[in-house]
């Protein structure tokens, strides 16, 4: 089946809103990242992982992550953000 030309303008449309959100995306998590690095004393950097969301990868402990909804939960119940807390909780 051939696009029409509305079609392929909204597909192009579209992968433009797609690329720039991925932009948004990519610089936001790493401002997460930076910002706990900051907040914690803990050097590390965030990443999306698909099904698993954004976490948490110390630089200690590369093969894994803690969530950052975890990392928050943990923080909003006055625990001690700290890398022994951090590799505590990492995810499988």
């Amino acid at each position: 089946m051939k696009l029409t030309p509305g079609q392929i303008r909204k597909l192009k449309k579209t992968h433009e809103k797609a690329n720039k959100a991925q932009i948004v995306m990519s610089t936001t998590i790493q401002e997460l990242g930076r910002l706990i690095s900051e907040f914690s004393g803990v050097n590390g950097e965030c990443d999306f992982l698909q099904g698993d969301g954004i976490g948490f990868t110390p630089s200690s402990n590369d093969e894994t992550h803690i969530p950052v909804s975890d990392l928050i939960t943990l923080a909003e119940n006055r625990q001690q953000i700290d890398e022994e807390l951090i590799l505590k909780n990492l995810s499988i």
